[in-house]
């Protein structure tokens, strides 16, 4: 009540505000009230003309609710009833279904137990089978416990499971106790080994029958293998992991093998020694030589008849003797790591035997093998250290040796004119490859190709101090010999650098740096990656041409200034008081040019024999560009000449110096356009040389060079012309 008080109240304040001249409003709000009561008044009129009103719709719509209510009401007890009389009567099978499933229970146990002596009558029939001597009965219901236990492995029944698998277990022991016996005696029947007195040429000293006693039970062990899923091989070193477990009857047909090894390789035996690790792994390839073809022949076909088509018999037999080689290479190792020439020589030896196994007897290179114990982290460091030891010892040795420098008398490349030096440094870079291309993990391979690019630039540096250790002339000191030297190593690494060894790594390489790159960056890898391009060699070879560049230069330069040594008289000789052709019988060499053009051939001569072709071919034009400028700024710029001095030069040009470098190469001329293009403006007539000198005086040059280019000059400048023309006495230059 003091609620509806209050809206009131509130109201009114509303409508009539705080001003007392408002309540003259009073009297409208009055009349607004009036008609809302007549509105509400009308709208609740059950007599009112108008269609039904609200009210009169709610009040039929709750009756209606209000029958249906009550309508479901007696519904619902009538369900309760009837729910209240089934589960009553049910009450009565709650005992028969406690006995159902009692009786299923019971079944299930009957089963179980009915399993149990199936599984029991089986090792029954298997103990008499064995007592017997029926190898074949015996095999036959081995196999069925077998196919029992591989059934049973999803099996919810746990106890049932290990029951089935240890029963299998306890007879697989037993039969192959007694089948290797019998394997055992075959096997000595066979001569197997053949090894010692029982060499392979007398295989054929045997019985068929008794060949064919090896094949059935051949056949049985492969049926009494056990699954893979039950099999637990025993491991002695981490390093053994790696290799799978052989087939039972190449494992029996090895230990005798595996006996002997041990006989002769531990302990204190007089042929187990250290600094001899090529005694036991030449035993162990001779092994794998005189034994896999027979067991290729006889032992695979007996695999493939029983379907056991995954089993590759002389792999298998290979992957067993190589064991053997890792075990005694590990233990061998810790021992000699602290030695570094017993060190050297057997990482020597073990890589010998890998790449005999790979190579001539074919061993997969899925299979692990000599190089897995090689590569552990501590072994790995202090190989690739004595690595880098020896060759830097052998890099002195070849370098200091007497005849590093000599040309190979054996060269197949005479043009190419091989040292000593380059062919030894080579070989030793190919020696390292072969040693480090079985490691299977592009990490290791790249960390021995940085150390490989070391030796490379060691190298380089060490012919820089032999360059700067000589002051004599270099085209009779060892510059000629280690520019023969530089080259042919350059070009070899470029062919090296192509090859799928290299690519290989050199994109490996790539990648790892991408994938640096991107973990620095936070980025993915595979967006820095890219495209591949260049080769592993290419900063080792660019610094190499770069260092030959620099004296194929100074060799060229030091021969440039021999020659011009002796050109004194020839470039003040009086080119301007000569004879014409007109005035002699013939013309001959200039005098004054006799010892120069003497010592040009000379030292031709000198470069062809000291370097390999492709230099010399850089060298001679390198020279014939000096000596072309030569001739221009220092003959024909500076002295005049006469028809008889041009005609003179232009002999000596023609039919002396070109024909001294056209003895190496064809067209010598193209070589020497700027004294070629002097003769021609030296000995045009005159009143073409005073047109010509008209012409480029009046033009420009875009016109002038058009304008030489007509009479055959092509690379001198018209400024350059004119001077050559002002040399002639005949012309009144200005």
């Amino acid at each position: 009540m003091s609620d509806t008080k209050q809206k009131i109240i509130k109201k009114f304040n509303a409508e009539l505000g705080s001003d007392l001249k408002g309540l003259k409003k009073i009297y409208e709000f009055h009349q607004y009230l009036n008609l809302q009561k007549n509105e509400i008044e009308k709208s609740l009129s059950m007599a009112s003309s108008e269609a039904p009103s609200k009210v009169k719709v709610v009040i039929e719509s709750v009756e209606k609710t209000s029958i249906e209510f009550e309508r479901l009401q007696k519904c619902s007890e009538e369900y309760r009833n009837d729910v209240q009389r089934v589960t009553s009567n049910n009450d009565s099978n709650l005992d028969v279904q406690k006995t159902v499933e009692m009786i299923s229970y019971l079944d299930k146990s009957l089963a179980y137990l009915n399993f149990i002596k199936y599984v029991e009558n089986i090792s029954d029939e298997i103990q008499v089978a064995l007592a017997a001597g029926d190898d074949e009965s015996t095999i036959s219901l081995y196999t069925n416990l077998t196919d029992i236990s591989c059934q049973l492995q999803l099996s919810s029944c746990q106890h049932l499971v290990n029951y089935v698998r240890e029963t299998l277990h306890f007879w697989h022991n037993l039969v192959k106790d007694k089948l290797s016996k019998e394997y055992n005696n075959i096997l000595k029947a066979l001569k197997w080994p053949f090894c010692g007195n029982n060499p392979s040429n007398l295989l054929n000293t045997y019985m068929p029958e008794t060949l064919t006693k090896f094949k059935i039970l051949t056949e049985y062990l492969f049926h009494l293998q056990l699954p893979e899923d039950f099999a637990k091989p025993v491991v002695t070193s981490v390093l053994l992991t790696d290799f799978t477990p052989v087939s039972l009857p190449i494992s029996l047909m090895v230990r005798p093998l595996r006996q002997r090894f041990i006989y002769h390789f531990t302990g204190s035996k007089l042929t187990n020694r250290k600094d001899k690790p090529e005694w036991f792994f030449t035993q162990i390839l001779t092994w794998i030589k005189d034994h896999v073809q027979w067991v290729q022949k006889n032992v695979q076909p007996v695999a493939n008849s029983i379907g056991f088509d995954h089993v590759d018999a002389k792999v298998e037999f290979m992957q067993a003797l190589v064991q053997l080689a890792v075990e005694k290479l590990h233990s061998e190792l810790s021992i000699v790591q602290y030695d570094d020439a017993l060190f050297a020589h057997l990482v020597d030896e073990a890589l010998g035997f890998e790449r005999e196994l790979r190579d001539t007897l074919f061993y997969p290179p899925t299979q692990p093998a000599t190089v897995f114990v090689l590569t552990q982290a501590h072994i790995f460091v202090k190989w690739i250290n004595m690595e880098k030891k020896y060759a830097t010892e052998k890099m002195d040795a070849i370098l200091s040796s007497n005849t590093a420098w000599e040309k190979l008398s054996n060269s197949d490349a005479d043009d190419m004119k091989v040292t000593e030096c380059a062919d030894a440094f080579l070989t030793l870079l190919t020696t390292i490859s072969d040693r480090y291309k079985h490691l299977p993990q592009p990490g290791h391979r790249l960390q021995f190709l940085e150390l490989q690019l070391e030796l490379i630039d060691d190298w380089r540096i060490r012919l820089l101090q032999l360059l700067h250790e000589t002051d004599d002339d270099p085209l009779t000191s060892l510059m000629p010999c280690i520019l023969n030297t530089l080259y042919y190593v350059a070009t070899v690494l470029e062919e090296w650098g192509v090859t799928v060894h290299f690519l290989q790594l050199y994109f490996f390489k790539k990648q790892f740096e991408a994938v640096e790159s991107a973990t620095l960056e936070g980025s993915n890898a595979t967006e820095n990656v890219g495209e591949v391009e260049g080769s592993m060699f290419d900063e080792a070879v660019a610094l190499l041409r770069r260092l030959e560049k620099e004296l194929i230069n100074e060799i060229s330069y030091s021969v440039a200034l021999d020659v011009k040594a002796r050109s004194r008289s020839y470039r003040t000789d009086k080119w301007f008081a000569m004879q014409s052709v007109k005035e002699v019988v013939s013309l001959s060499v200039t005098p004054s040019g006799y010892s120069m053009f003497q010592e040009l051939a000379t030292q031709l001569n000198l470069l062809y024999n000291a370097l390999a072709l492709p230099l010399f071919n850089q060298a001679w034009k390198n020279l014939a560009l000096q000596f072309d400028q030569f001739l221009l700024e220092e003959v024909v710029l500076v002295n005049h000449f006469n028809a008889g001095g041009a005609e003179q030069l232009e002999y000596d040009v023609f039919r002396n110096l070109f024909p001294l470098f056209g003895l190496y190469v064809n067209k010598p001329e193209s070589y020497f356009p700027l004294i070629k293009e002097a003769c021609i403006l030296l000995n045009i007539l005159l009143d073409s040389a005073m047109l010509l000198l008209k012409a480029l005086n009046n033009n420009d040059d875009i016109t002038g060079k058009e304008i030489l280019a007509d009479i055959g000059i092509y690379k001198m400048s018209p400024e350059l012309a004119l001077k050559v023309l002002g040399t002639r006495t005949d012309i009144n230059y200005v």
